[in-house]
C-alpha cells in the first residue's frame, strides 16, 4: 500500500542493519552490534557509513550511501526486489526505482528493532553499486550500496532517542502477523501494517528534533 502524507503518496521500504551509533565508519568509539554473520566475521558491514555525508563527484551535492544486505541463498546474495515495493509491481524488470522512504532499523540491546533514522526520496537500486571511499591519508576502499538519497532529506536519529517506543518496529517472527522476518528488508504491504505505519510516517513527517548527520564520535 501506498500512504498518504499530504497530497502525496510515499513508497515506503523498511531496511535491518548492524546498530551503531553514528554510522561514520567503525572506530572504537562505535563498534557495530547486531549486525549478522557478515559483520560478525569481519568487523564492519557496508552499513557503517549510511549515514557520513559524502560528496557526489557528478553534481557537487552531499549524499547519503546506504547499504542493506539482502537475504542469501546458499551464500549467494540476493537482489533487492523493488517490484515488491507498493506501487512498483510492474518494474520487475528495472535496476532501480526512485521515490521511496527509506526507513533505517536496527536489533538495539533489549533485542528490540527500532528506527535509527532515514532517507527520504531515495533511489533503491536492484543490485549493489560499486563506490570507492577515499580517506583523507591517502588510501581508499571498495565498497558497495543499493540505496542513495540527498544528505538534506537524510536524518539519523540521536542514539538516545531510538529507545522512544513510537521508533519501536514489530517482527513477524515474535509478536506481530506483519514486520521483519528472516530478510533484513520489509516490504510493508500487509493490510495488519497500515495503523502501524500511518503512525509511524506522521511521527516521521513531524520530527524536529536534533539530527545526527554532521555528528561524529571522538576520537
Amino acid at each position: 500500500m501506498a500512504y498518504n502524507t499530504g497530497d502525496d503518496f510515499m513508497r515506503v521500504l523498511f531496511c535491518k542493519i548492524s546498530s551503531m551509533k553514528y554510522y561514520k565508519g567503525h572506530c572504537d568509539n562505535d563498534v557495530p552490534q547486531n549486525g549478522g554473520a557478515f559483520v560478525n566475521a569481519n568487523g564492519y558491514g557496508h552499513e557503517e557509513f549510511n549515514f557520513m555525508p559524502i560528496e557526489s563527484e557528478e553534481s557537487g551535492e552531499l549524499e547519503c550511501i546506504g547499504f542493506v544486505e539482502p537475504k542469501s541463498t546458499h551464500g549467494k546474495r540476493n537482489s533487492v526486489h523493488i517490484e515488491k515495493i507498493e506501487g512498483c509491481a510492474d518494474m520487475k524488470n528495472e535496476d532501480f526505482v526512485e521515490g521511496v522512504l527509506v526507513i533505517w532499523c536496527a536489533t538495539r540491546d533489549k533485542r528490540e528493532t527500532t528506527v535509527v533514522g532515514w532517507y527520504k526520496d531515495a533511489t533503491v537500486f536492484r543490485y549493489p553499486v560499486e563506490w570507492t571511499l577515499n580517506f583523507g591519508d591517502g588510501s581508499s576502499e571498495d565498497r558497495i550500496y543499493n540505496v542513495i538519497a540527498k544528505a538534506e532529506d537524510s536524518t539519523l536519529l540521536p542514539y538516545g532517542s531510538r529507545n522512544n517506543f513510537k521508533w519501536n518496529v514489530p517482527s513477524a517472527k515474535y509478536t506481530r502477523a506483519y514486520g521483519f522476518g528472516q530478510s533484513m528488508l520489509w516490504y510493508p504491504t500487509e493490510p495488519e501494517a497500515k495503523g502501524f505505519l500511518e503512525r509511524l510516517l506522521e511521527n516521521i513527517e513531524s520530527y524536529d528534533g536534533e539530527n545526527w548527520l554532521n555528528e561524529y564520535p571522538e576520537d
